[in-house]
């Protein structure tokens, strides 16, 4: 083991000197090992921590006690404008934020589904700022990083910001009928078909339920994609009266097992929720392909019939944050995750594919059932393109538009207007948040 050299002077005399260990790194996380220094905090000596509402990985207090408190000042205010030091790429909401409050792994932990990815960065983090951990701390971290993947851990300080995307991601495929997965899907595993999943950033801005026209009768038999799901997911006949209003079924929730007869107790979930497919690539599909995704018939993983409080609860979260509480069912619910996505040519973030990865190294191998082809859809010439100034619709020169325009879409010139497919006007300029045009009521 190298060794340091403690030297005991008195005036110019050396009285002795003796070997001293150097402390070593742990084997498991790579992090020196440490008692914390519990004085002299406070939050002003990060200047800058404010700068950003994002959370820290690691919170002010634990990096004071881990070693900043004997950084300079410019250090510790670099550590407070790093990006890298955030948690934008794992998402810790505000209710868990405040729940963690200054707390170190050996305290508090992240819902199961975001543990990993919430061990590696704090780790990563320690790490490239050179932070240590104590005793308590780090066994507990050696014991999550055992049942976790390899975790990436950096061995420099990143420079790149790590906030979400403001621009939309270059989209490489829109889904069509041609270009549906159903022939890839077949006979591959959860795992295999997540392979085939591109990873991009999230594209985290301009969603709008209203652009995913919802629970429509695409097929006009008088049932709505909503009334279609219940008499399907049903587990005896559903009693159907006129105008296809469904009084009664008996529907069992695979979310948490629970069941129901009356329909008002039911939610439809879209599995892969509407706001997640946007920022997953719907940003960038017609009108009617977004319609076709929010009824999607055709596959019975697309929309499910579960208790509508656990759907609730569900939200719009991915599988980092939620996953359902029957645990039987998670290993389903993470393949229909992954079908779904695949299916409709839809990208995962980093944080988000880490999860699904390591939550389906736990579940046995089952194949995934074929995929049907999509719905026939428009091109996708209504939608928000790659460049911030640009619109499908074209101006007249009048200031008015020809053509149909899309809520959200980033458009030009300023001041343009035009009419939506359901003769809704907007206008075309910024926001109070957002400097780019963009189409606004």
């Amino acid at each position: 083991m190298p060794k340091k050299w403690l030297v005991v002077a008195c005036g110019a005399a050396i009285v002795f000197a003796v070997p001293v260990p150097a402390r070593a790194a742990d084997p498991v996380t790579g992090l020196e090992v440490r008692a914390e220094v519990r004085t002299g905090f406070a939050p002003s000596r990060f200047p800058g921590a404010t700068s950003s509402r994002v959370p820290f990985v690691v919170p002010l207090r634990e990096a004071w006690e881990s070693g900043a408190n004997s950084w300079t000042a410019s250090r510790r205010a670099s550590f407070a404008r790093s990006a890298a030091a955030r948690a934008a790429d794992i998402g810790l909401s505000a209710v868990a934020t405040a729940d963690r409050a200054d707390r170190d792994p050996s305290q508090w932990l992240p819902a199961p589904a975001r543990r990993c990815a919430y061990v590696a960065k704090w780790i990563a983090v320690k790490k490239v700022w050179n932070l240590t951990a104590d005793p308590a701390e780090v066994a507990r971290l050696g014991r999550l990083v055992a049942l976790c993947e390899a975790l990436p851990v950096p061995t420099t300080i990143p420079s790149t910001s790590a906030t979400p995307a403001t621009s939309p991601p270059t989209v490489s495929s829109v889904p069509t009928s041609s270009t549906a997965t159903s022939g890839r899907v077949a006979g591959s595993s959860a795992l295999d078909l997540l392979a085939t999943i591109r990873i991009v950033p999230e594209y985290g801005v301009g969603y709008d339920r209203e652009l995913f026209p919802h629970w429509k009768d695409l097929d006009g038999d008088g049932c709505d994609t909503r009334k279609e799901v219940l008499i399907r997911d049903s587990r005896t006949a559903a009693v159907v009266g006129s105008s296809c209003v469904v009084s009664s079924g008996t529907w069992v929730s695979p979310y948490d097992g629970a069941t129901w007869t009356n329909p008002s107790d039911i939610d439809i979930d879209h599995v892969v929720a509407l706001n997640e497919a946007w920022q997953s690539g719907a940003y960038a599909w017609s009108t009617q392909q977004r319609t076709n995704y929010a009824n999607d018939l055709s596959d019975g993983r697309t929309l499910l019939a579960v208790t509508d409080s656990v759907n609730q609860s569900k939200s719009d979260e991915d599988p980092t944050d939620w996953l359902p509480p029957l645990d039987s069912y998670r290993c389903t619910y993470l393949t229909n995750w992954v079908s779904v996505k695949a299916r409709w040519s839809l990208t995962m973030d980093e944080a988000e594919h880490a999860v699904v990865r390591s939550s389906l190294a736990g579940c046995a191998r089952q194949t995934v059932p074929v995929a049907p082809t999509l719905p026939a859809a428009s091109p996708a010439s209504a939608a928000p393109v790659a460049s911030p100034a640009s619109s499908s619709a074209a101006s007249t020169g009048s200031g008015q538009v020809s053509g149909f325009v899309t809520p959200g879409a980033f458009c030009t010139p300023f001041g343009a207007t035009g009419l939506s497919e359901k003769g809704v006007a907007y206008t075309c300029k910024p926001s109070e948040t957002e400097s780019r045009n963009r189409w606004r009521r």
